[in-house]
């Protein structure tokens, strides 16, 4: 690295053979998620076809004997979204997915003889304090942190030349399956990689949870061969929902009270749908370069087609809540129509909420959020989890061992832990959900323009048009587009000044 502070003490880099990223398709178009390794590359790395319940037996190559001292090492992170309740547990209480949280952390505090501490401030609306945090420690060149888990959005730019390069971290195998492959690439200038996600970060991203009882009592089209036949669009989705909506009292006024085929917000959950069609907010080539792709045809269509659904209001309810906003008893806040009052087909919301569905009498599926027509190859799901961070002050080689070690763990146990919990209701265990989730990981893609732009307007283009009500796509792109890529060309420029020769 090159400018950095003359503050900064730098941890001995071991530099590592560096895998080639490439970037988006040129179109604008998601690049395929390749996180398959095959055998003959890693005889002892079973690829993606691995079934899941057999994820223990897939090794990890870290040598044997690693062993630092029983020296702390400390993370930090946001108070937000699932941090707090998904990441850190104290204790075994009998319970899966938290027990193999805590056989995670002891496992590998054993193996490489660490201890772990965790450090947490501020909330969404302070999500900015893990880079204020950073920077303070940096500055005042202490190795206080070797791992930060940032926000999804805010902070990123910021920690420019205060974090490690992925690329140049030692014991970090970035074919092995636990790592996000569309992630490195997405979010990758020059090959120089600041954020990371693994198996460590539960991925979250919206999905679409429907009825059951509804697909049967209107001898509706089965969602999951919708899915498993590339027939799962928005405009199905809203032919099923025409089906059911109904004013229930007769009143001739439609709301809570009434049923309807699909409950939505016009919040931040819907940004979604931008990459749920195929695309990226922008292009960015090897070098660094942008391109947005808002001005397409393929997005206007996208935005007149939920704004036809959206503001139907015979068949879609909007309603405003927040899966990240938590209450005092520990639930998370839902519409005023939710799964459990068996008058709502479709919902959107957040995966991780599945885990309160549980308690519902209602039997529930998962679906990825839909194409926006049949041409397209595959589903995509947008991360909204954090990063991982690893600041310049860390030792690379400790911290490497401990995120690959964690990741592997992670795969093995923690990611069917978390499926088990999402799937298991009073019920009924629903396998098809299970393979839905399959699909919906396997479509886990993230966004330059989002990750890297700090809630621009235009990082949120589909949810701020929604909110508006105002459909005039074009005018809106080009009112924004001039501030909003020189914001995000900043960035790029950042990376390379700092990170590159």
């Amino acid at each position: 690295m090159k400018k950095l502070p003359a503050a900064f003490i730098l941890a001995p880099m071991i530099i590592v053979l560096l895998f080639g990223l490439s970037c988006s398709k040129t179109d604008g178009s998601i690049p395929a998620n390749d996180n398959a390794v095959t055998n003959a590359d890693l005889a002892d790395v079973p690829g993606e076809t691995i079934p899941s319940n057999q994820r223990q037996s897939v090794k990890d190559g870290l040598p044997d004997g690693l062993d630092f001292g029983g020296m702390d090492f400390n993370m930090f992170y946001v108070y937000w979204s699932m941090y707090p309740s998904y990441y850190f547990v104290e204790e075994e209480i009998g319970e899966a997915f938290n027990d193999a949280i805590y056989r995670r952390q002891k496992n590998v505090e054993e193996r490489l003889n660490v201890k772990f501490n965790y450090v947490s401030q501020g909330s969404t609306n302070s999500a900015n304090v893990v880079s204020e945090e950073l920077r303070k420690t940096v500055l005042a060149g202490t190795d206080e942190y070797q791992l930060m888990f940032s926000h999804c959005i805010y902070g990123n730019p910021e920690a420019v030349g205060y974090l490690q390069n992925w690329n140049t971290i030692p014991y970090v195998d970035f074919a092995r399956p636990w790592w996000n492959q569309q992630m490195n690439k997405e979010l990758s200038v020059r090959n120089v990689l600041l954020m990371a996600v693994s198996d460590l970060i539960i991925f979250d991203p919206n999905v679409i949870f429907f009825n059951k009882g509804m697909i049967r009592d209107f001898s509706l089209e089965n969602p999951y061969s919708l899915v498993n036949s590339g027939k799962w669009t928005w405009a199905k989705l809203a032919e099923m929902a025409k089906v059911v909506a109904k004013d229930l009292n007769g009143d001739g006024v439609r709301d809570k009270d009434d049923q309807y085929g699909f409950v939505a917000t016009v919040g931040w959950m819907n940004r979604s749908a931008l990459q749920g069609a195929g695309l990226t907010t922008v292009t960015k080539t090897d070098d660094g370069d942008l391109q947005l792709n808002l001005h397409g045809e393929k997005f206007g269509r996208l935005m007149d087609t939920l704004f036809d659904l959206f503001f139907d209001a015979t068949v879609t309810y909007i309603d405003d809540w927040d899966p990240n906003t938590i209450d005092m008893a520990g639930r998370k806040f839902q519409p005023d129509i939710n799964m459990n009052t068996n008058r709502a087909l479709f919902i959107t919301d957040a995966l991780s909420v599945g885990k309160h569905y549980r308690t519902y009498d209602v039997e529930f599926g998962i679906l990825p959020f839909p194409k926006l027509d049949e041409a397209q190859e595959k589903y995509w799901s947008l991360s909204w989890n954090g990063f991982m961070w690893i600041p310049i002050t860390a030792d690379p080689e400790i911290s490497g061992a401990v995120c690959e070690a964690l990741a592997a763990e992670s795969y093995r146990y923690v990611v069917p832990a978390y499926y088990d919990i999402l799937l298991t209701s009073k019920i009924a265990r629903d396998e098809e959900s299970r393979e839905m989730i399959d699909i919906i990981y396997d479509g886990a893609c993230y966004d330059f323009a989002l990750n890297y732009g700090n809630g621009s307007p235009l990082s949120f283009s589909v949810t701020m048009l929604l909110d508006s009500k105002n459909n005039n796509h074009a005018s809106f792109v080009e009112k924004n587009e001039t501030s909003f890529m020189k914001s995000l060309q900043k960035a790029v420029d950042k990376i390379i000044d700092d990170y590159t020769d």
